[in-house]
Order: structure tokens, then sequence, then C-alpha cells
């Protein structure tokens, strides 16, 4: 398998999806709204580009199973496996934010080998593949070298459900706030390839999915960056929680943040 290749035909269904997007996005109407749960909103349009990628998709890997957000097709344990979002911000997107991205990653078997984050407005695409560099666009990219939470420039998220854990660590984000800028962006997605780019230090959130990280996260650590779970090990793609740093100034989030000493 030729992963640069691949990697190539993926961006360019990822820019044609999000093309799509883009467009629905000036006509939606509030009754073409959903409610999943409090706060989890979805549309005709999560839905139908989540078909037309993976239409798309099985046209470039006949043999690969998938793993998606809106289950427009059944999950099936295969040695190569798709894992995408669609629509990864869906509640910005409904309201009009022009924060909104669509997520595209590919497993082998428990390793994920190519990844794929591509932000419609801003017509900014993020991609690695294998143990190669990262890139937005054509340009290869990497994190940032700030050591320490002064001055930092934080992101991170709030899950639909938050409980008393979670709570517990937005407090000890708090007693932060004079120290460094913190900033909620609403696509996980995003926000994780903004640290892979140096835009942020680091991103930290519960309550993920999957189709949230597994893309952005590959594209990180090929920029340099570090990836843990709340308790410090490797599960962040499906232990629904991540830290994402440029590896610098992780073990400061976690000790005052995630673990709050």
């Amino acid at each position: 398998m030729d992963l640069e290749k691949l990697c190539n035909e993926v961006k360019k269904l990822a820019l044609s999806t999000g093309e799509y997007l883009k467009t629905e996005q000036t006509t939606l109407c509030k009754k073409d709204i959903e409610l999943k749960g409090t706060r989890n909103y979805v549309t005709y349009i999560d839905k139908e580009a989540e078909n037309r990628l993976v239409e798309g998709l099985r046209r470039l890997l006949p043999e690969a199973g998938f793993l998606t957000e809106e289950e427009t097709v059944q999950f099936e344990q295969k040695e190569l496996t798709w894992i995408i979002d669609p629509l990864d911000g869906t509640s910005n997107y409904i309201h009009g934010d022009p924060t909104f991205s669509v997520s595209i990653a590919l497993m082998k078997k428990k390793e994920i080998i190519l990844g794929v984050v591509h932000d419609p407005l801003a017509a900014h695409t993020y991609s690695a593949t294998g143990t190669g560099k990262a890139f937005l666009n054509d340009n290869p990219i990497t994190v940032s070298s700030h050591p320490t939470l002064v001055n930092g420039y934080i992101g991170f998220g709030i899950p639909y459900s938050l409980d008393e854990r979670g709570e517990q660590i937005l407090r000890n984000a708090m007693k932060q706030f004079r120290k460094c800028s913190f900033r909620i962006k609403g696509s996980a997605a995003l926000e994780i390839c903004y640290v892979a780019a140096g835009i942020c230090d680091t991103f930290f959130h519960s309550g993920l999915s999957p189709w949230d990280v597994a893309a952005g996260t590959f594209i990180l650590q090929r920029a340099g960056g570090k990836c843990t779970d709340f308790s410090g090990g490797d599960n962040y793609i499906f232990n629904k929680e991540l830290v994402a740093s440029n590896g610098v100034i992780h073990q400061e989030i976690m000790e005052t943040i995630i673990q709050g000493n």
C-alpha cells in the first residue's frame, strides 16, 4: 500500500466533503437539526457527509472496515479500519460558527497509519502518514517549544456529560487563569492540529470518541508532540480522555490541571 498516494486521495475526498459542508451551512434550517442529547446535535448534513466519505473511502480501500460517528455503516473488526468524523464541531456548525472540520484516520490493527483533518472555511488541511512529517497543506509543521504554563496558549473542551472528575479538572484549570490564555474552539480534531502546528501549546478534553481524536493525535505525534490519557497512559483514542501537548509542557499540565497537585 502506497500511503502517500492514498493520503493524497483522502485529502481530495476531505476537500470535496468540506465544500459540501460549506454550501449546506448557508441554507441550514432549525427544523433540520436533531438532538442526540443535551447540547449534542446532529443534522441530515452530518449523515450525508458521512455517506459521501464512506462511499469514497470504499473505492480507495474496498477491504477496509469503518468506525463512524453517525453509524451509517456497521462496524466490523478488520485489519484496516477507517475512523471518520464527517463533521467535528456540529454545535459550531449549526450556529454559523466557522470552526468545524472533517476528520479521517486509517488504523491498521491497533495502530493509526494515516491522518487527515480538513478545515473547510480556512482551507487548511492537516495530514500525516507512516512515520514521516506532519503537514499543513504542503508545508511541514512542528509543535511549539513553549516550556511552561506561564504565558501558555491552552485549548480545552467541556464534554456533553460532565462528571465529578471533569468538574474538578475545570476547577484546577481555573486556578491557572492568571498565568496563561485558555480557549475553547469546539472542534477537538482541529484543536489537536493547532497543537501540532504550534498554534496552541496543549489541549485537554474528556468525553471524547475515537473519531474525534484518531486523526489529530496521529498528526500531532508526527509533528513532535505527545498524547496521553488522563492517567499518563497511551489509551487516549478509546479511553475518552486526552492530553495533547508539545511534549515540553506535558508534565506540568498533568500535575497542575489533570491531577491538581
